[in-house]
């Protein structure tokens, strides 16, 4: 087994990148809950059960759409779908500057993210990922079967394995996955695109650059 190394690990949704779902569908006005007159309620309810199963098995898109569709009763496009796509998914403005920082540093960049196949690739292909992430530290939810929030031994402590927790860095959204993260050993710190409006404080860039 490879011994474990020092990494800074990103979250994606949230941090580098919009929250796909919920942008998708329930962003006021542009989202597809407004554009076919859905009830934000019954959308975010439907689609968060979803989330809890497509997140942790490599799924088709198409699959994921049609039965959304199915539990609210409607038939959604495939070319609406994309059009909110090109509208809405963006990375976060400051995501680039973070992943750079990042890989010139003296640690390897990773990735820990609850995420689905499909949104991940799209988010990967976006972002450029392969040009910082070493993909042996790219743990995700769909191709580990656990999350961050699994009992007993998550994606968070799967990471750990990997990355050495006490020279490791991890960068995340969620306050309970910051405890969680901190819990295993890592020095956990929170970013969130949507309260940061993207911008990193100088510190944490420091802290990711290390």
């Amino acid at each position: 087994m490879t011994r474990p190394r020092p990494a800074v690990l990103f979250d994606l949704g949230n941090v580098l990148f919009c929250d796909p779902w919920e942008t998708l569908l329930l962003t006021p006005g542009a989202g597809l809950a407004d554009r076919m007159g859905l009830d934000h309620a019954l959308v975010a309810a439907a689609a968060r059960r979803l989330w809890d199963r497509y997140s942790l098995v490599e799924a088709d898109e198409h699959a994921y759409w049609g039965e959304l569709g199915r539990a609210l009763d409607v038939v959604i496009d495939p070319a609406r779908v994309a059009q909110a796509e090109a509208e809405l998914l963006r990375p976060g403005p400051h995501a680039r500057p973070m992943l750079a920082s990042a890989a010139a540093g003296s640690r390897a960049v990773g990735i820990v993210s609850n995420n689905t196949s499909f949104w991940y690739a799209k988010q990967a292909r976006v972002l450029g990922l392969d040009r910082y992430v070493d993909p042996s530290l790219v743990f995700l939810s769909c191709r580990l079967g656990v999350s961050k929030g699994t009992a007993g031994r998550g994606l968070l402590e799967l990471a750990a394995e990997r990355a050495d927790p006490a020279r490791s860095l991890v960068v995340e959204d969620r306050r309970t996955h910051v405890e969680r993260a901190a819990a295993v050993g890592f020095e956990a710190v929170r970013f969130c695109l949507r309260t940061s409006r993207g911008v990193p404080a100088p510190e944490l860039l420091e802290r990711i650059s290390a």
